[in-house]
């Protein structure tokens, strides 16, 4: 099951020609020191009444949670029928022994379920997200100091909603800072796959190991995208910035046309997305973090990934908010690098 978004509201070619040059305004400045990864998680579940639930009907409005999650929400995260049964099945009974796991599917299902629920009463299921959330992450912080093969699979588990979680809190809310907040989403994710790192092996061996064993995909991606994906080359190569910055950038597009491959070969799965994140250099989210030009023009074609994957209600919003930020904060020239990303995503 997943949410009608619709069509852009507003047509790219009509919104195109009200921004003529580049607004200040909308420049903020990066963050000037990094947080800890969940810090924003934090800050955005505390935004939307985490602390404001009451008590009353609680297991009743859980059941119906987690009832929603198994027959539709834990979709997201499913590539095929053997991993959608993991996650349907198996993953909801590790909760029940590991319950920040508990919490983390809780908060998912209610703000995917919040999607189809009528205005007046998507704020009870906002505010039930992240009140779970919130619980949730105080509670994983402290299995976070011993992680083992006790715990690695519920470890795995939330690393994974963290990341679906991150993207789809968002969805109702017109954010000010797109650009930041997607960095954040990116750090987010490199941050989850860090820990998951650390059981990786244990699931090898266990009945998660589906879920870690990706398929192999292959498949030509379209002639305009591929000629785009070569002019950010030859733009790396005129930057002539040095050898490190020249190789963060050219793996960044090298990564994002194997994600292009991916889906395009079949992969509609969520996975693209994250995966690109999980590959990023330290170096090209540093500089993206400072608003470098090229690194923005990068990210503007990430959002073309984010486009072709918006049958995903968490990410169905991203690629026309950020890709419209980046418009804002760049000049002519780099406008122009961006010119087929932005007509892909508002077509």
């Amino acid at each position: 099951m997943t949410c009608d978004y619709g069509t852009p509201s507003l047509v790219w070619k009509d919104w195109k020609e009200e921004k003529t040059s580049p607004q200040s305004d909308h420049q903020s400045s990066p963050q000037s020191q990094k947080d800890d990864i969940f810090v924003t998680l934090e800050r955005w579940t505390a935004s939307q009444g985490a602390d404001t639930m009451p008590d009353m009907d609680i297991n009743v409005v859980d059941l119906e949670l987690m009832m929603h999650w198994c027959n539709s929400a834990h979709e997201v995260l499913a590539r095929n029928e053997a991993t959608a049964w993991i996650w349907r099945q198996l993953v909801p009974q590790e909760a029940f022994s590991h319950r920040f796991l508990l919490w983390g599917i809780l908060s998912v299902s209610a703000l995917h379920l919040s999607c189809f629920k009528a205005e007046q009463h998507q704020s009870i299921y906002l505010k039930k997200a992240a009140f779970h959330q919130s619980r949730a992450l105080a509670l994983f912080r402290e299995t976070l100091e011993s992680v083992g093969s006790q715990n690695g699979k519920a470890v795995f588990a939330f690393s994974s909603l963290v990341a679906v979680y991150a993207f789809g809190s968002l969805y109702n809310q017109e954010t000010s800072d797109p650009i930041q907040d997607i960095y954040q989403i990116l750090v987010l994710i490199r941050g989850t796959n860090q820990i998951v790192a650390r059981v990786r092996q244990n699931l090898l061996e266990s009945d998660f190991a589906p879920l870690l064993q990706l398929d192999e995909y292959s498949n030509e991606i379209p002639a305009d995208m591929r000629a785009a994906l070569s002019r950010l080359h030859a733009l790396n190569n005129s930057l002539q910035e040095g050898p490190e910055s020249h190789k963060a950038y050219r793996d960044a597009i090298d990564d994002l046309e194997e994600m292009f491959v991916l889906f395009y070969g079949g992969a509609t799965s969520m996975t693209p997305s994250g995966k690109w994140a999980i590959r990023l250099s330290p170096l090209y989210l540093e500089y993206l973090q400072e608003r470098r030009a090229f690194s923005l023009v990068v990210l503007a074609h990430y959002c073309v990934l984010l486009h072709c994957l918006r049958q995903h209600w968490c990410i169905a919003p991203w690629a026309t908010r950020v890709s419209k930020a980046i418009w804002n904060v760049l000049d002519i020239r780099g406008r122009e690098s961006i010119q087929w990303a932005m007509d892909r995503i508002f077509e």
